[in-house]
């Protein structure tokens, strides 16, 4: 376990997935953590397993990351509560499958809000407080990027979005250490709330063409990576993490496991 001690972090999308995964190993790598989120009941939950009876200082922040006023206001509790911020983590991420023929103006916009915007306001109110302790930032990015799902498309627009909000971000305040964490095949919960004949029909074409959607890594192990980057006392713009030698999708191999990057919230 790479050390954290000392650090003062942010988690936001900590209800569940990778994000609730990496704030327990943040806190028992030693920081203290903020588990923010929509789902104020799974942010307690998450929150006793980190705590562990050990007396670790963690708490939860309900936060809906489509308000603005939320994102400043989770920031500032955590900022308050710490006196003061080391790394904020976004976590947070909504991925319905739909052909994007089928996906709405209220879809689109709700997963920009979610997956860009929120982002951008997190790091607008973190900003000033990085600056002051040389923090850092990382966003969970999507392996699908550049070669999007079928079924994805509306969910890899966004994150392409977020990953060129980053190189923006860091053209813009070069002292700024912000890592784009390009998440390969993780088992999470992703596909829970999918259309199941939908799912079937897209990942026999996602076999057939040979997307990546048969080994996968667990939550547990690529938390653990976040966490290294975390530790890491180098400037990493960009880190992408695969399951060794992913295999492509097999016909019947119905995991609801693909290049999913961040936790529905």
């Amino acid at each position: 376990m790479s050390t954290l001690d000392g650090y003062r972090i942010v988690v936001v999308g900590a209800s569940s997935g990778i994000g609730r995964e990496v704030g327990i190993q943040a806190v028992q790598a030693g920081a203290s953590v903020a588990f923010a989120a929509r789902r104020a009941d799974l942010l307690e939950s998450a929150v006793a397993v980190a705590r562990g009876g050990t007396g670790a200082q963690c708490f939860a922040i309900p936060c809906d990351v489509r308000d603005d006023a939320q994102c400043a206001g989770a920031v500032e509790e955590a900022v308050a509560r710490f006196g003061g911020l080391d790394a904020v983590v976004y976590a947070t991420g909504k991925s319905p499958l739909v052909r994007s023929h089928d996906a709405d103006g209220d879809t689109w916009r709700e997963l920009f809000e979610t997956n860009v915007v929120g982002a951008a306001m997190v790091t607008r109110a973190a900003l000033p407080h990085l600056k002051s302790t040389g923090g850092r930032i990382v966003f969970l990015g999507s392996s699908s990027v550049g070669r999007p799902y079928p079924g994805l498309v509306a969910y890899t627009t966004t994150k392409a979005a977020l990953h060129e909000l980053a190189r923006g971000l860091r053209n813009e305040h070069p002292w700024l250490r912000l890592t784009t964490f390009v998440v390969g095949p993780t088992i999470t919960e992703f596909a829970n709330s999918w259309d199941t004949d939908l799912f079937m029909e897209m990942h026999g074409r996602w076999s057939v063409e040979g997307y990546p959607a048969g080994n996968a890594m667990a939550v547990e192990d690529m938390a653990a990576q976040v966490i290294r980057v975390l530790a890491s006392g180098a400037r990493i713009d960009e880190v992408h993490v695969m399951p060794d030698n992913p295999a492509p999708a097999t016909e019947g191999d119905a995991t609801g496991t693909i290049g999913a990057s961040t936790t529905p919230d």
